[in-house]
Parts: structure tokens; sequence; C-alpha cells
């Protein structure tokens, strides 16, 4: 059985109006703590990552980044990228991180870096996004 399937059928054994906590890990395969993680990324490769990042998110709260190994769905290597950021009084606007991926790629390619990075990006629960 696997881990949906079982978690479909630990709710339904459940009472109603009972609380459930229900986390799915999609597309992501990873054993490693953040901390172990962002060690085993060569340095020039978070460099590079970070470099592009603070060029184009400085003015959206960027605070730094976590850069790891990991698997696609597929299990071919990519990087998890996760992105922090501080509260800002202002609405960020989504477009800040258009293009993002094709930027941190580029900057990827010219050190020889072929993983493809997964962007996922941590706002303070406070931050309003603009439309």
């Amino acid at each position: 059985m696997d881990a949906v399937s079982a978690a479909a059928g630990s709710l339904k054994e459940r009472r109603e109006g009972a609380p459930v906590a229900l986390s799915l890990l999609i597309g992501y395969k990873t054993t490693m703590t953040t901390e172990a993680k962002d060690s085993q990324v060569d340095t020039k490769v978070r460099k590079a990552v970070e470099e592009v990042l603070r060029d184009r998110l400085a003015d959206y709260g960027y605070t730094g980044v976590n850069v790891a190994p990991g698997q696609d769905r597929d299990g071919d290597p990519v990087l998890l990228v996760d992105v922090r950021y501080k509260a800002l009084d202002k609405p960020i606007a989504s477009k800040a991180t258009f293009g993002l991926v094709t930027a941190i790629r580029q900057q990827l390619a010219r050190i020889g870096e072929t993983r493809f990075p997964h962007i996922r990006h941590h706002f303070d629960e406070q931050q309003k996004i603009a439309s």
C-alpha cells in the first residue's frame, strides 16, 4: 500500500469533525535535513544561485537561500532551492519571480551545472502579494 492510500484509509477511520493533518510529498525525493543538504552542494553552485537571487530579489525582502541536491519524480537529479524572505510593508508583485528559473539556469550553465533548479519561495505569513 502506498503512502497516499494509507493516508486516505486512516482518514476514513477518523471521527467526523476531528482535525486532520495530511502532508504529501509531491515530486521530490529527499531524506536529508536542511542543514546537511545545503552543505552537500558545491560551493560554486550555491554562490551562483545566491548571486542571481541577490541581484533579482534584494528589493523584495530576500534574506537567504538553501540549495540542496534532490531528485524529481522521475529520479533525475535536481537542485532544491528554498528562498527565504522577510516581511515587507509593501505588497510584493508576483512579477518579481518571473523568469527566475531561466536566470538561475543560465548562471548555472556558465559553471557547468546541469541540474534543474526547483525553486520554493518562503514568504513571511503576513506578507501581502500584489496581483
